[in-house]
This record gives C-alpha cells, sequence and structure tokens, in this order.
C-alpha cells in the first residue's frame, strides 16, 4: 500500500511539474496557500499557537529533564533485554561461559595458531 501511495504521489508531482495544465494547476494552489497562509484569522491562531508554546515550554523541558533522569538511573538494569558493558561478551552476559577461539594447524609448519576472534 506504501509502494501504491509513493508512486501516486510521485505520479501527480510529475503532472504539476511536467506539464503546462501541471504548472497552471500548481501556480493555482501556490496562490490559495498564500492567500490562506496571509489570511488575519489564520495568523490569529499561528500567534496563540506560539504563544502557547513559548508559555508551556519550561513546563515541558522541567518534566523531560526528570523522565532523563529516571531513564539513566533505569539503564543500571542488568535484564537480559540490555546490552552488555565493560567489555563483557554475550554468552557472559547472558551466563554462559564463553567458548575458546578455535585452533588453526598451519599445513607447512604443523604448528598450532589463534584462529579467528
Amino acid at each position: 500500500m506504501q509502494k501504491v501511495l509513493i508512486f501516486a504521489a510521485g505520479a501527480a508531482a510529475g503532472f504539476v511539474l511536467g506539464t503546462r495544465s501541471g504548472r497552471q494547476t500548481y501556480e493555482k494552489m501556490r496562490h490559495q496557500s498564500l492567500e490562506l497562509w496571509h489570511n488575519p484569522t489564520v495568523q490569529e491562531k499561528v500567534s496563540e499557537a506560539t504563544e502557547t508554546v513559548k508559555d508551556k515550554a519550561p513546563q515541558v523541558q522541567h518534566k523531560v529533564g526528570e523522565l532523563a533522569k529516571k531513564a539513566t538511573h533505569r539503564g543500571t538494569d542488568t535484564s537480559a533485554t540490555s546490552a552488555p558493558t565493560n567489555g563483557v561478551s554475550l554468552e557472559e552476559a547472558a551466563g554462559r561461559t564463553p567458548t575458546p577461539p578455535a585452533t588453526v594447524t598451519s599445513p607447512t609448519d604443523g604448528k598450532h595458531a589463534q584462529g579467528p576472534n
């Protein structure tokens, strides 16, 4: 469904930008959108929204700060969903003993060498 919508949007954009009648449609939509934006009622609502955001910003900042502190304190949780830290392997974090790396015998000298980690 998403691919169909993307295709339709691309086709519409191609029509609007690629044809003379499409260009006229684009100019008409642009003109209407500018008229709407400069409408005094719309600008009044924009100003009200801006003031509301300015008034509420300190409260939101405080709340986000509290939530960030809580999330930081929860970061010490050692549940299986958290990623291992401080160089602990996944096996060690899961409570299993890590398996040692495999050794590889060189066909030329018969000595053992460490395999890839």
